[in-house]
């Protein structure tokens, strides 16, 4: 076979039959081998060139050459080298579509013959068809009936050229289906597995629609505003109440205060609650219309004051503070409080949060209407949260005035399960989002160590026998000991980093002998005295886990190092019987929690990883005392 020889960029020639330009072309042209004048010019992706490099030249003749050594032969081996390298990346890339199990793949000819498929294809055909496919057979047998008619017009349209993208149902699926023509003659069939993306997609349509729905048929008129103030939206009812078009209000300031309790808008006498929202920074202002009630006072001042029937549970004590009698209750509430006790506190206590019980009898005695959540297990009593609205009323009567206390309920518990379900996923991007982060450090800590720290130990061989072959004085060579010298601290640096991106105890020896692994590295790269102290018998915790607790005390601890200025630090873990106490703290400058505006970077990362880990932290730092932190995580996970 005739090769032709291009020389690229001036490289050193042969004097006859060789073609000269000045750079390499987008791709090689066929049985043409490239010279190059130096490695630096050799490009990253497979292509049929030699070096110039008359040393390497004899060791590694399928990469370098010297002009008066060039063979056929050279020609030969270099040309196989290159099409080795494509065979070699094509390789890669058909295992990687093999195992994805996630992708359905075949390709089939112009007489519709099957050539090739992938596993997750074949899998795929097992269950939908009940046989196995084969190569050489009609492509046709596989794909199932009702498909069969969409898939002969996209036949048509992929034999004149054009590529297809659509969705299909195939069987229970859903996919994403490409169709493309690969090479005369040729053509490929991609499909990814959406159905699990496309039902999500589909039940937050459905609860969307059934929150509209529910909203539209409240008794109360609800706003939702933003921030700033503006509304965001409009129930039917608010906008009968308040003469508001939902269209002309939205992005429109809110025309009314929020501040007060009651509200009065064309004859109607509205009672507004405004209930904040601090993770959205939003505020719903529930509208009530209570305009019967106060006009009905006239006649009865207590009897017409209550709500017999409608989506609200109503109490009414009479009395001062929380001795106050139960004189009524309407059907609503007994039904969802059956064991009501006679006072307010035996009515209202045993439904209430710990925090709450401890300020209760405060809360009562300032006669300030208060917003309290009941909570009880849903299997015993049909609901899990009550929106309580407790307020005090002075009706006069006999010509004294008689204090009542009034209880709203409204059932929450649809609303708190959305909410709960929100938290989990947030809970699980996060979790994802960390395990990304933990899979590309695990790859750039593969790639420092396999590649970079290869190729320092060649570049260091390679300098030790330069140098020696040369003639050098002894100031040289002291500069050349020098260069040497640095390209080892180099290596260690390397070594180091990637190490800290992924260190190799982790997985082998668990959570305690990693961490003092870090403290020794630590400890000799910097003047910190740092201490470690374990209490407690230590507990052996999923991979995942041990991963996520090392990088939060790793995080803790650089930045001691970087911003604290401390000369020791302190970490001490704790194993109780259920959670695991983390404290770390150091003598440094410290800082005010608050002045960080929602934390820096490093900080962010370890509250995630303690939200993924369910766990919880506290922040003891302050200005002149040092840092110090609290980090509960607990043991319910199993080993994995």
């Amino acid at each position: 076979m005739k090769w032709r020889v291009v020389s690229v960029a001036g490289a050193p020639c042969p004097r006859e039959g060789v073609d000269k330009i000045d750079k390499l072309p987008s791709r090689p042209e066929k049985h043409t081998i490239y010279l190059l004048p130096d490695v630096g010019s050799r490009p990253r992706r497979p292509f049929p060139c030699l070096c110039y490099d008359p040393e390497r030249a004899v060791e590694r003749p399928d990469r370098y050459y010297t002009p008066r050594t060039l063979t056929h032969a050279q020609l030969m081996l270099a040309w196989r080298t290159y099409r080795l390298q494509k065979l070699r990346r094509l390789r890669w890339r058909s295992r990687l579509l093999e195992k994805a199990p996630s992708i359905y793949y075949f390709a089939f000819d112009e007489a519709e013959r099957l050539l090739d498929f992938n596993t997750a294809l074949g899998q795929a055909v097992r269950a939908l068809v009940g046989r196995s496919p084969r190569r050489g057979q009609p492509f046709w047998d596989i794909v199932l009936p009702e498909n069969q008619p969409s898939l002969r017009e996209e036949l048509r349209l992929l034999r004149e050229g054009r590529a297809l993208q659509l969705q299909r149902q195939i069987g229970p699926r859903r996919a994403e289906v490409c169709l493309m023509p690969l090479h005369k003659g040729v053509y490929g069939y991609y499909a990814l597995d959406i159905t699990v993306y496309h039902q999500l997609a589909e039940l937050a349509m459905q609860q969307q629609s059934l929150q509209e729905e529910i909203l539209g048929h409240l008794n109360e008129g609800l706003v939702v505003l933003d921030a700033q103030g503006k509304v965001l939206y409009v129930n039917p009812r608010a906008e009968r109440f308040l003469g508001l078009s939902a269209l002309e209000a939205l992005g429109q300031p809110y025309p009314f205060s929020t501040q007060g309790n009651l509200l009065v808008k064309g004859g109607r006498i509205l009672e507004t609650t405004s209930i904040p929202l601090p993770r959205a920074g939003q505020t719903i202002v529930v509208l009530r219309d209570i305009s019967a009630l106060w006009q009905a006072e006239r006649f009865n001042r207590l009897y017409q004051a209550v709500v017999q029937e409608g989506p609200l549970g109503v109490f009414i004590w009479q009395g001062e503070v929380e001795e106050a009698q139960l004189i009524y209750a309407n059907p609503l509430a007994q039904r969802w409080l059956p064991e009501q006790g006679r006072t307010l506190s035996e009515t209202l206590l045993p439904y209430l949060p710990q925090e709450t019980k401890r300020h209760f009898k405060q809360l009562l005695q300032a006669r300030m209407p208060v917003e309290l959540m009941l909570r009880a297990a849903r299997k015993r009593l049909g609901w899990s949260h009550l929106a309580c609205t407790l307020f005090p009323l002075h009706i006069e009567e006999l010509g004294e005035k008689v204090p009542y206390w009034i209880a709203i309920l409204q059932d929450r518990t649809e609303v708190q399960r959305l909410l709960r379900r929100q938290a989990q996923l947030e809970r699980q991007q996060s979790r994802l989002i960390v395990e990304a982060q933990e899979k590309e450090r695990q790859r750039l800590a593969e790639e420092l160590h396999d590649s970079v720290g290869v190729l320092l130990s060649v570049l260091k061989m390679e300098l030790s026998v330069f140098f020696e072959e040369l003639s050098l004085s002894p100031e040289q060579k002291e500069r050349a000991r020098q260069l040497i010298t640095r390209i080892d601290e180099v290596t260690q640096t390397v070594r180091l980093v990637s190490h800290q991106l992924m260190p190799p105890l982790l997985e082998h020896f668990g959570l305690v002998p990693s961490l003092e692994g870090l403290v020794r590295q630590l400890t000799r790269i910097s003047s910190l005295h740092i201490t470690l102290r374990v209490e407690g018998k230590p507990v052996e915790l999923p991979l995942l886990k041990v991963l996520h607790v090392y990088r939060i005390i790793q995080e803790l601890l650089n930045n001691t190092l970087r911003h604290a200025k401390a000369r020791s630090v302190s970490v001490v873990l704790r194993y109780q019987a259920r959670a695991l106490v983390i404290e770390v703290s150091d003598d440094g400058e410290g800082y005010a929690p608050a002045a960080l505006r929602g934390g820096g970077i490093g900080l962010r990362n370890v509250v995630g990883r303690i939200r993924v880990l369910g766990g919880r932290w506290e922040n003891f730092s302050a200005p002149g005392q040092g840092a110090h932190y609290r980090i509960e995580i607990p043991l319910t996970g199993k080993k994995s």
